[in-house]
């Protein structure tokens, strides 16, 4: 199934964050541009997908049900989700098919790009962590509804104490709802584990560091900047802590689960 020529973007209110969704609609002026606030994104989880919103109602943070909201809507009508604070350099078309990849991620943060391992740890997963602050599916891909089921499996075996208790811990949210969960779901496609179309971009196409954003010669590589603007996080975990020397790889992306193609 085709992804849908959709972007879905979400924020507190529609006054916020103005220049990223400028900048994806200025880049997909034949895409539908669906803006989703807080009471949005809930209507939309109680009408089309009631079966969540015990679960979303529960979350303490606003980023939990974020997260939540992402899976649920590309899943119901696909499309490609970012979050508002991104800025896409170009057309989606212009280096991805729509036609041909139905989960399309893209590479956040690797070990070996770490100054120490144990830092790495704290809040990614080995060896790599994908994005889901941009993403692009089709509609009912497998691998969003396998996210879904185990965010509310995961809920279902706290108590709300519980829930409210961990969530104090940034680690704690990354694993239930958030790049964690989602990478480790791709994981297994990517392995083989499950059947499913799953292509990993090139890291600098959706997950350049902001040091790169800066260097021309890297700019027609980069599609979708990714400011480190969540306010969820303290400063020092919002920005990736590099190792010295960090250097950016010619061709870094894995190869697409259920496809021979290298995602270059």
């Amino acid at each position: 199934m085709p992804i849908s020529a959709r972007i879905v973007q979400t924020n507190r209110h529609e006054g916020l964050a103005q220049a990223s969704r400028d900048s994806w609609m200025a880049c997909h002026p034949d895409f539908e541009y669906c803006f989703y606030d807080d009471a949005a994104c809930r209507n939309l989880i109680a009408s089309r997908c009631p079966d969540l919103l015990a679960t979303y109602d529960r979350f303490p943070l606003a980023v939990q049900k974020a997260d939540m909201f992402r899976y649920a809507a590309i899943y119901l009508d696909g499309g490609i989700y970012a979050d508002t604070d991104t800025r896409c350099c170009a057309s989606f078309d212009t280096y991805a098919s729509r036609q041909l990849d139905a989960l399309v991620v893209g590479i956040e943060m690797r070990a070996q790009d770490y100054k120490r391992v144990d830092d790495y740890i704290n809040s990614y997963p080995v060896p790599h962590q994908l994005t889901q602050w941009t993403f692009a599916a089709s509609a009912r891909h497998p691998a969003l509804a396998i996210v879904l089921r185990r965010i509310v499996w995961y809920v279902s075996l706290m108590t709300d104490a519980q829930l409210a208790e961990w969530s104090k811990s940034m680690r704690f949210t990354i694993e239930l709802t958030g790049g964690i969960q989602f990478t480790q779901v791709c994981n297994e496609f990517l392995s083989g584990t499950r059947e499913g179309t799953l292509k990993v971009l090139p890291r600098l196409t959706w997950g350049s560091w902001p040091f790169e954003q800066e260097r021309p010669e890297l700019a027609a590589q980069i599609k979708v900047k990714h400011l480190f603007e969540g306010s969820w996080k303290n400063d020092h975990d919002r920005l990736p802590q590099f190792r010295a020397g960090a250097t950016t790889p010619a061709a870094d992306a894995l190869p697409a689960a259920g496809d021979t193609r290298m995602a270059h």
